[in-house]
């Protein structure tokens, strides 16, 4: 059985050519079938879905997400979601929010549960959702037309994300593997929408002892090779034991 007054949507955060992006998708009722469990589930999500403005034109975009199934838990739900629209396992999921103003959604009394998400586009082979009939990547400053809430959804999470990096290192979720020092603070300069002192960025992160020297440097760049890094989780979560501040 379908809960049609609560949904799960996922905000999805990447990071590529210097800006932050949102993975919007366009949903098809019909795809659902096979993602849900039963014909009823099916014929249930497919009555809402036949009001959804996306489906009466294909300027609308919306967030990855569905409406939750009763035998399903909230994070595990999500998770769920997030595998089966993008194909990727082990992603940084966060719930942030509860959306529930009385007429976010003119034709149903809905709820709904946020969670944002961490990827690095260019990493990670993205495969159209078999739950979807499009999904694409869009500038955060760029948005196209969106269904309901939508965009104060993005707005709060990306609020969310930036009190979160301060503090955390959710950040190098969004990076490679390896990185350079400049791609670690233009990352967070794009997030935090504010330039940040180079000498004293790297003096910060340095000092923190989270980075790893690969002894590598970048190859086929016009400038000068910068040395690459990677971050070390097993030194964050030992700091993070013993109270670290990590503050930007």
């Amino acid at each position: 059985m379908i809960l049609k007054n609560i949904s799960v949507d996922c905000v999805i955060f990447g990071f590529r050519n210097d800006k932050l992006n949102v993975l919007l998708w366009q949903a098809e009722p019909e795809l659902l079938e096979k993602f849900l469990t039963t014909k009823e589930e099916y014929e249930q999500i497919k009555i809402i879905f036949e009001k959804n403005p996306a489906l009466r034109s294909d300027n609308y975009w919306g967030l990855i997400g569905t409406h939750l199934p009763s035998e399903e838990d909230l994070d595990g739900y999500a998770k769920k979601v997030l595998q089966t629209a993008t194909g990727l396992d082990e992603v940084y999921l966060k719930q942030f929010k509860t959306f529930g103003a009385i007429n976010r959604v003119p034709h149903l009394r809905a709820l709904t549960v946020a969670y944002y998400a961490l990827i690095n586009p260019d990493y990670h082979d993205l495969k159209l959702s078999p739950i979807a009939k499009a999904v694409k990547w869009f500038d955060i400053n760029n948005l196209p037309d969106v269904i309901f809430d939508v965009k104060e959804i993005i707005e709060n999470a990306l609020k969310k994300l930036r009190e979160e990096v301060q503090y955390h290192p959710a950040g190098f979720h969004l990076l490679p593997e390896k990185f350079t020092l400049t791609q670690l603070q233009t990352m967070y300069e794009v997030i935090l929408d504010k330039k940040l002192d180079t000498r004293n960025f790297r003096k910060k992160i340095q000092n923190m002892g989270l980075l790893i020297d690969t002894n590598q440097k970048q190859t086929h760049v016009a400038h000068r090779a910068a040395k690459l890094y990677s971050f070390d989780v097993n030194i964050y979560r030992h700091l993070v034991e013993e109270g670290l501040n990590f503050r930007i």
